[in-house]
């Protein structure tokens, strides 16, 4: 019998990023920011580097290229929003949040894998 070669953990958190970028987009149907429904990505209102924050679902929502890539993330805008749809002291929690460091361990990645397939 072959053992089955297990996927690293960078394996692992792009296809987490994959399935769950999948799943903010069709939870918000359309860039939060200024409405467009075309070339939509999972945008970050604090960086995906940050991997605490990663696979937050408050601090990601959908965006468009323009308003994420080319509007570098509309900060002023996204800003806005955060307050409007999850109350004035989100910026200051998901700031203090994005303090601590985390490494993601291959059992919680498959977890977030399988939480945001279905």
């Amino acid at each position: 019998m072959k053992k089955k070669k297990l996927k690293s953990i960078s394996q692992l958190k792009k296809e987490a990023d994959r399935v769950f970028s999948l799943w903010i987009r069709e939870r918000d149907k359309r860039c939060v920011l200024c409405g467009s429904t075309k070339n939509l990505q999972n945008g970050h209102y604090i960086s995906r580097g940050i991997n605490i924050l990663r696979y937050d679902t408050r601090n990601c929502n959908t965006c468009c290229m323009v308003c994420n890539v080319f509007k570098h993330g509309n900060m002023a805008e996204y800003a806005l929003f955060m307050q409007r749809t999850h109350g004035d002291g989100i910026l200051k929690e998901l700031g203090a949040i994005k303090q601590q460091l985390h490494q993601f361990k291959r059992e919680e990645l498959q977890e977030i894998i399988t939480r945001y397939k279905s």
